[in-house]
């Protein structure tokens, strides 16, 4: 189900980010072509309103899964969320920017037109904002290059599926100049937005997958590797377009050496036929319209990703997947020859009682600074990490550390340090047994 809304919200912010490009960029204000902006300014008020349905969707399954699959806790957690996660705070962004869009949408003026391309703009950036990019913080150069990649790609694959079913429906109707002319301005976008998307993958390819062998041994790497071959298929595609079909529309007949190519590749594989005066026009539409379907495949290929865990990730996964393991059996020369402690070791509390440890998480007090979503605790007062789900994300020797020498790794985040830069995590030392933190690091472990 995630995958599914993914793929309904990435296909429609490429639609609605594609179409406001179009409107601004390609398509000309010529008399003959009022009545294409007018269908473009209903496309793009339909593309937000499937934004925010999307938006709505992806809010209920994040509500749901820190609720624990629990629809009741789900619901009274969407509060909670909207107002004190990072999450909300960008799902808020995206909802006053699809909004405003809706509101100018229906204004035909030029400053109105470049203002919608803006607000597409920045509900692309949410996109990045919440997704992978973002794990390291919202003012990356992950976050910046994958908003360049996320809004190059929606403009040229977005403004397929504005050309296939919008623009060109009437395109017949038109004076033959003005085929050519949109025509070669997309060309022109399109090559352009090729060059980000293909820089900008490559460098997001980089930081994700850290192994070559996790492309083909992980469900993130398998998607990329078929994001790509659909990828290269729409830029065979479009070759064709540029090379074979723009010529002959456009008043510069002879384009440059892949004109050329492409010209010599036809004689050698079949006889030249006549062509009529409407068959330009008609591969056009009819290359633009397969281009645009295999872009719905490129952004399904792309919420398999989203959905899936970066290959980075899989050594963090491990080491938080659990606590039950077998003791390290080896001998005192080989513990030595091991500098002190065995191969793969890790500090690992005693096995404790998860209520119990929930007794003492209420008798510290913990609520007053950490939310833990589908919990009766007060809202807290001061700030402090989220613990929901905090099993996924730390081993169980990391959460006792945390307790009892919070300065081992200090957060550099607004609250959490104080004046003199430790951390504002009190000390609780002379307030703990051993058996009670055992127990609190195992109900911080069930919080998954």
């Amino acid at each position: 189900m995630a995958v599914l809304v993914q793929w309904w919200s990435l296909t429609a912010v490429a639609a609605l980010l594609g179409a406001a490009v179009l409107d601004v960029v390609v398509v000309p204000l010529a008399p003959e072509l009022a009545a294409v902006h007018r269908r473009l300014g209903r496309w793009m008020r339909l593309c937000a309103a499937m934004v925010l349905l999307a938006s709505l969707a992806t809010l209920m399954i994040r509500a749901s899964t820190m609720a624990g699959g629990r629809a009741a806790l789900a619901f009274a957690a969407l509060p909670v969320i909207m107002t004190r996660t990072h999450f909300g705070a960008i799902w808020c962004a995206r909802l006053l920017a699809a909004v405003a869009l809706l509101v100018v949408a229906p204004l035909g003026l030029r400053p109105t037109r470049v203002a919608r391309l803006i607000f597409a703009l920045g509900i692309a950036l949410t996109t990045s904002l919440t997704g992978h990019a973002a794990d390291a913080g919202a003012v990356t150069v992950r976050v910046v290059a994958d908003w360049v990649h996320v809004a190059s790609s929606a403009m040229w694959l977005g403004g397929l599926f504005g050309l296939a079913t919008i623009v060109l429906c009437d395109a017949a109707d038109w004076p033959g100049h003005l085929v050519g002319v949109v025509a070669a301005r997309f060309s022109r976008l399109a090559g352009v937005c090729l060059v980000f998307v293909v820089v900008t993958g490559i460098y997001n390819t980089w930081t994700q997958i850290p192994f070559v062998s996790a492309l083909w041994m992980t469900t993130y790497g398998r998607a990329l590797i078929a994001k790509i071959a659909v990828v290269l298929v729409v830029i065979a595609i479009g070759a064709l377009n540029r090379f074979t079909i723009l010529p002959g529309l456009t008043k510069h007949r002879r384009g440059g050496v892949g004109y050329r190519i492409f010209r010599l590749a036809r004689f050698l594989g079949r006889r030249r036929r006549h062509a009529t005066a409407g068959e330009p026009r008609r591969r056009l539409a009819l290359y633009v319209t397969a281009e645009a379907m295999l872009g719905i495949v490129v952004f399904g290929c792309t919420a398999i990703l989203t959905e899936s865990t970066p290959p980075r990730h899989v050594a963090h996964i491990a080491a938080t997947r659990t606590t039950d393991h077998e003791p390290y059996r080896l001998t005192m020369a080989q513990l030595h020859t091991q500098g002190g402690i065995p191969h793969g070791w890790i500090f690992r509390p005693a096995d404790g009682d998860v209520e119990r440890g929930r007794d003492v998480f209420v008798k510290l007090q913990c609520f007053t600074c950490h939310l833990v979503s589908g919990e009766s605790f007060p809202p807290p007062s001061r700030p402090g990490p989220d613990l929901t789900g905090m099993a996924r994300h730390h081993p169980p020797g990391y959460l006792a550390e945390s307790v009892i020498n919070p300065n081992a790794v200090i957060v550099q985040e607004p609250g959490y340090t104080g004046p003199d830069g430790l951390s504002t995590m009190p000390d609780y030392r002379d307030s703990l047994t051993l058996a009670e933190l055992d127990d609190l690091v195992a109900y911080l472990k069930s919080l998954d």
